[in-house]
């Protein structure tokens, strides 16, 4: 069945080339995170390294929305890249908190605030072995997330 309440737009970050500012209107659940993930694979093989997302049509999103954006996070990061989220609404900035995953997906308040977070995040050269020691932060997230609510593939979807 095709998702008509999931929508998604791309724009440019004024003076990162590598940066993207993607909207969503609708929900991130089971039923919208192919389209999420399709749009954000495309970007991310365009060369896209940066990415901005607005929540502010984000009315929901569950444990399969939260999923992916954490491997995104990780896929992002992985390749020197950074991620943060603005205008998220409250009821799902409830969620992110209450995951304690604030930090991890650095929500915003307005999308001046977010450029500039991406802006600043522009990678100085880390010794490989303060890199690796990061990258287990979101892979300890996504082992609990994954214990709470099973991996994704092994979910049925209604």
């Amino acid at each position: 069945m095709p998702i008509t309440d999931f929508k998604i737009e791309v724009g440019a970050v004024t003076g990162l080339p590598d940066g993207a500012i993607v909207s969503f209107n609708g929900p991130i659940d089971a039923r919208s995170v192919a389209v999420f993930e399709s749009q954000m694979d495309a970007l991310r093989k365009r060369q896209f390294r940066r990415f901005v997302l607005q929540m502010e049509e984000v009315r929901y999103i569950n444990s399969t929305g939260l999923a992916y954006l954490i491997n995104m996070v990780e896929a992002v990061q992985a390749a020197g890249g950074a991620l943060v989220l603005y205008n998220v609404q409250p009821k799902v900035k409830v969620i992110l908190e209450s995951m304690g995953l604030i930090e991890l997906l650095r929500v915003f308040p307005s999308k001046a605030a977010a450029v500039r977070e991406l802006k600043a995040s522009i990678p100085t050269p880390v010794p490989v072995a303060a890199a690796s020691a990061k990258a287990s932060a979101p892979g300890a997230i996504r082992r609990l997330f994954r214990r709470l609510f099973g991996h994704p593939d092994e979910r049925k979807l209604p």
